[in-house]
């Protein structure tokens, strides 16, 4: 199978390493000529529970070859969604596209701009910071799941092949018939998790021991789960502060994508998270003011950041 990354971000690095253990034919696909060059001429050390090790695969400046592409793998963050799949799409791409990105509004921009590609949609928590652009740290082993969101496309061939590859390769991979539950039951975890840690500048852990954040996390996944259940969802689990917790007990060492994006000084995924509880609440006419205060919190901190840099 010939695998297109789109992104070499954190995610991006820790699928192509992983991957490039396998008989896959992978390429990064990156937007930026000087980052390309960079992992081109130097190539990627991946770092973690895999062990220690560098490995090159060839990064092209947009999909240089899509007829010969299998599939591609948005890796990209949910704000660049919409024009990484739209040069896919100006590149002549038609074939399955696959998302396990953060957030909510994925597969819907994917689908608007891609629509004769079938698409598979799911998530991965396994854990990845990028230390550069050329070093992934791998920060903890995760399950990866997925599945069709238009029945019998792609066929039961290639997604048994995928997935077969994607276990070779070492990731805990599975197959689902609900997609959209996946989609949502990781929202609502990181709905939890990810504004309050990048608020209060703490690891995953931390949120436990403070109690005003632990009250804090549980009312922003609840308002999460009525906005799941009025949308007549079924999440993966019974008790969302229960799973919540839980993951900040797995992970308690950890930060999570959103501290690192403020931490480095880069645009955060809140709309695609606790803003999207928000928007799909309002839809619904139902009011969500806890994500709609963190959703704001965060904004204003990136605000503040852009401020300082001027």
């Amino acid at each position: 199978m010939n695998i297109a990354i789109i992104g070499p971000g954190a995610i991006g690095l820790l699928l192509a390493g992983y991957l490039n253990k396998t008989g896959a034919d992978i390429i990064l696909v990156d937007h930026l000529p000087d980052r390309a060059g960079l992992l081109n001429r130097d190539g990627v050390r991946w770092e973690g529970a895999g062990g220690d090790f560098h490995f090159k695969v060839p990064v092209t400046v947009g999909l240089k070859d899509p007829g010969r592409t299998d599939l591609a793998i948005l890796c990209v963050k949910a704000y660049h969604t919409d024009a990484a799949s739209r040069e896919l799409n100006e590149a002549g791409y038609t074939g399955p596209v696959m998302t396990l990105q953060n957030g909510v509004g994925n597969v819907e921009i994917i689908g608007r701009n891609l629509s004769g590609s079938p698409l598979i949609a799911g998530v991965t928590s396994e854990g990845a910071n990028l230390v550069d652009d050329r070093h992934v740290r791998h920060a903890g082993k995760g399950k990866t799941s997925f599945g069709p969101t238009e029945r019998g496309r792609p066929g039961h061939e290639f997604l048994s092949e995928l997935v077969s590859i994607m276990r070779s390769a070492g990731l805990d991979a599975e197959l689902s018939d609900d997609p959209q539950s996946l989609i949502w039951s990781k929202l609502l975890v990181n709905a939890g998790i990810n504004a309050l840690t990048a608020i209060c500048k703490v690891r995953n852990g931390r949120l436990l021991e403070m109690d005003p954040a632990r009250s804090m996390m549980a009312d922003l996944v609840l308002e999460g789960w009525e906005v799941v259940r009025r949308k007549k969802i079924k999440p993966v689990y019974e008790d969302p502060v229960a799973r919540v917790e839980e993951v900040c007990r797995l992970t308690a060492e950890n930060y999570s994508s959103m501290y690192m994006d403020m931490k480095k000084g880069r645009q955060t995924e809140i709309d695609f998270i606790n803003g999207a509880i928000v928007r799909e609440g309002t839809a619904l006419g139902l009011a969500c003011p806890r994500n709609d205060m963190a959703t704001k919190m965060v904004r204003s901190l990136e605000s503040l950041r852009t401020a300082k840099d001027q």
